[in-house]
């Protein structure tokens, strides 16, 4: 047997190393692919967080909007109030003078 060791020990070698860098060849592009989808994954999870702040900053302006439109609603409303306050005073006015 040990003749045949003698014999083949350069093809048990080669054989040897032939499959060992298949393995860690093959080792070498699983883990190419998990870090291909792990790069992946976190690009969806940058666009989505992304989009996540996108749409808070739309919603946080759509308040900011909402809130000047109001404050705009109740200026006008308080300037009516006042001309008709205005209106009431310039009426009363008017009818003492008359009644003067």
């Amino acid at each position: 047997m040990s003749d045949w060791l003698k014999k083949n020990k350069k093809k048990m070698s080669d054989w040897l190393k032939k499959n060992w860098l298949k393995k860690s060849e093959k080792e070498d592009e699983r883990l190419a692919e998990e870090k291909r989808k792990e790069n992946e994954r976190l690009a969806e999870a940058k666009l989505s967080e992304e989009d996540r702040l996108a749409k808070e900053g739309r919603l946080a302006e759509e308040e900011r909007l909402a809130e000047v439109r109001q404050t705009e609603e109740v200026r006008l409303a308080e300037e009516e109030r006042l001309a008709e306050v205005r209106q009431t005073e310039e009426v009363r006015l008017a009818e003492e003078e008359r009644l003067a």
